[in-house]
């Protein structure tokens, strides 16, 4: 604001006040001219609520102000005690015993201060007794072997006061622990074939509180190692196709478990591993007797006996005259993936070796006798097909007069079975373990669907899954199994995990600290920042907690005159996690002022060239002891203390402001003060 006759600046009426507190009168105040006397509303709306076994949360409405609302007090009810200051409408009350009450009032005040009355009724709050009582012990602990690694365990549910939080599973011979489940279901992998293992189960809750474990124990031995060799394959076929080839086929061999390859000897040298029914022997020799024998191989290395001999001449090379073209070709429908060809034989001048089968004009089959079943067809579709012969040294005939046929219009319409025993388990701070047992199909499942938070995530063909690149919260899944005709199970049975929040916030920066007068100290400090988010501060007074703001700022009241005080501050999430404390300051509180002595306090005036303030007095209204432009110089601040004034006097005062340039203010607002 631009000065101008020493009067264009006027300090603000009703600026300048006694900073007294206790020691000034409640008559003094009234007395002087547009002093705030009107304390805030009284809050309304006081609820609260039991935050866990040792807190309780407070909040309120906002009390109204004819100034401002600078704060509220929190009291003890009971014994009418201050608890806590806020600058909030929210207060939590930690460190209280489990079932206890707790009645609390609060009330508004100002600036000034002047204090509302506090809230009537009280507001009573019982803190609750933690949960002691464990689940009930699980019942029908069963267990079977599902091959020779794996063992499935199931039980029925157990009960509890207030929830069960999951399971424990037990080797019962050593009592140690093999795994936590959230699930009635559990399976045991990598275990050695033929071997005895013996388990318990016990549940737990939230607390957590455990249950017995289950007695009896239950006892599973896995499937006993595989020792049986498949069955010799039969029905040797060997034909030479050519002066340097000879192709093979023969029935497939049984297994108590399953058939993994065959093993084809070349007159007695094993010369190939197929996993088919069938072999190309190849860069033979013209002319030339060769003998085969076949047998099959299972995973455990079981090796079948070797089966009957065959033996097949190759042609020489100089045959170059093909077979007759084939007649009589007839195809028929096999369901909805299969056709079956049937023809009459072609002739050749050394030996029809084998035929050549096309589809739609590209070769499907090169089978050794006069018929062919083709699979892997699509439904309700129309294939044509044409036959040729050939003979040993590799002549081919002209294609037969194509026939067509259509497959039926049975599409797979049957969904696998829903995937069952789906477990998992959090992995780190960041990512989660699923398995489940696998579905089966009338077909045969091509892979799973796993969805979190009923989104799908990932399509595994395996019966596990590890979520990756999770956050900080809970998560439910479930996981649903397809087949290669896009038909999909139910979901299953979902499962939820939490990843728990531990990391605390960082230490608060930047903590200072200001005397506010001989009773109170100003607290600020620098946001800290957390992974998740802060939810408030604590305030310790030479170690000791004194407050729980929200707020990067706390003012301390209730403070002893000129004494030193040491504060630090730490940071706390919603999770609980508390920062380590801040750098600490220390704050020394002001000396009471002396009785004969007057505390001044205005407000400050914006211009363009500030040089400072002057205080004027007298001992009558309006005649100060300083001529105007000769007061108290007192520098560019907005509170004075004057001392030294005779007893028994009352004195009036007032400020000018003063720039650079000379130009001084008119008088401010007068007050006064009885000095006694």
């Amino acid at each position: 604001m631009k000065l101008s006759n020493h009067s264009s600046v006027a300090i603000r009426a009703a600026a300048l006040v006694f900073l007294l507190g206790a020691a000034l009168p409640l008559a003094a105040q009234t007395a002087v001219g547009g002093v705030d006397t009107i304390p805030p509303t009284v809050p309304t709306g006081l609820v609260g609520t039991a935050v866990s076994a040792n807190q309780i949360g407070l909040s309120w409405n906002p009390s109204t102000d004819n100034v401002g609302v600078t704060g509220y007090l929190v009291y003890d009810a009971d014994t009418g005690s201050i608890i806590a200051t806020t600058t909030t409408t929210s207060f939590t009350d930690s460190g209280l015993v489990p079932g206890t009450t707790h009645n609390y009032r609060v009330s508004a005040f100002d600036a000034v201060p002047n204090h509302s009355p506090w809230t009537d009724p009280p507001v009573s709050v019982t803190t609750p007794v933690p949960d002691s009582t464990a689940p009930s012990i699980p019942t029908g602990l069963t267990g079977k072997a599902l091959s020779q690694t794996r063992i499935r365990l199931t039980w029925t549910a157990s009960t509890d006061n207030v929830g069960v939080a999951g399971y424990l599973v037990y080797n019962a011979d050593t009592g140690s622990r093999i795994a936590t489940t959230t699930t009635t279901s559990f399976t045991h992998s990598g275990l050695v074939p033929g071997t005895t293992h013996n388990y318990r189960v016990s549940a737990f809750d939230a607390v957590p509180n455990h249950s017995p474990w289950t007695d009896p124990p239950v006892s599973v031995t896995t499937l006993p190692p595989d020792t049986t060799a498949p069955s010799t394959p039969t029905n040797i076929l060997a034909s030479a196709v050519s002066s340097s080839q000879v192709n093979l086929s023969w029935a497939p061999s049984t297994d108590n478990v399953k058939v993994t390859r065959y093993i084809v000897r070349r007159d007695g040298v094993k010369v190939a591993t197929p996993v088919l029914m069938s072999y190309a022997d190849t860069g033979l020799a013209a002319a030339t007797t060769y003998s085969y024998t076949v047998a099959a191989r299972d995973a455990a290395g079981n090796i079948s006996p070797d089966s009957t001999s065959v033996s097949v001449t190759t042609p020489s090379a100089a045959d170059t005259t093909a077979p007759s073209t084939p007649t009589g070709l007839t195809a028929a429908a096999a369901g909805s993936t299969g056709a079956t060809l049937l023809w009459s034989a072609s002739t050749d001048d050394v030996g029809v070796t084998g035929y050549i089968v096309r589809r739609n004009g590209v070769q499907v089959g090169t089978p050794g006798a006069t018929s062919y079943a083709d699979a892997g067809l699509a439904a309700a579709t129309t294939y044509s097909y044409t036959v040729a012969a050939r003979d040993a040294a590799g002549n081919i005939s002209s294609d037969s007069t194509s026939v067509s046929v259509t497959t039926v219009g049975a599409a797979d319409t049957t969904p696998p079975t829903t995937p069952t025993g789906l477990t998992a388990a959090a992995s780190g701070s960041t990512s989660a373990t699923l398995s489940w047992s696998a579905s089966i199909d009338n077909v045969g499942v091509t892979g799973y669907i796993v969805r979190r938070n009923g989104v799908q995530v990932a399509t595994p063909v395996s019966t596990s899954y590890a979520d990756t690149g999770l956050s900080v919260g809970t998560y439910s899944y479930t996981v649903a199994a397809c087949d290669a005709a896009g038909n999909i199970s139910p979901n299953s049975t979902s499962v939820s995990i939490t990843i728990a929040d531990t990391t605390p916030p960082t230490t608060p920066t930047g903590l200072t600290g200001a005397a506010a007068g001989s009773t109170g100290a100003n607290l600020s400090w620098s946001a800290s920042t957390d992974n998740v988010g802060v939810t408030g501060y604590i305030v310790r007074r030479n170690g000791v907690q004194v407050a729980t703001p929200v707020s990067r700022s706390y003012a301390d009241t209730g403070l002893s005159a000129a004494t030193a005080y040491s504060y630090t501050v730490a940071a706390r999430d919603a999770a609980g996690n508390i920062s380590p404390n801040s750098a600490n300051v220390n704050v020394t509180t002001l000396p009471l002022p002396p009785s004969n002595s007057a505390d001044l306090a205005w407000d400050a005036v914006t211009v363009p060239n500030p040089s400072g303030y002057r205080v004027y007095f007298g001992t009558a209204p309006g005649k100060y002891l300083q001529p105007l432009g000769q007061g108290i110089s007192v520098g560019n601040v907005t509170t004075y203390t004057m001392i030294g004034l005779a007893s028994g006097n009352r004195y009036y005062f007032a400020v000018t402001e003063f720039d650079s340039l000379g130009q001084e203010s008119a008088y401010s607002n007068e007050v006064f003060k009885d000095i006694p």
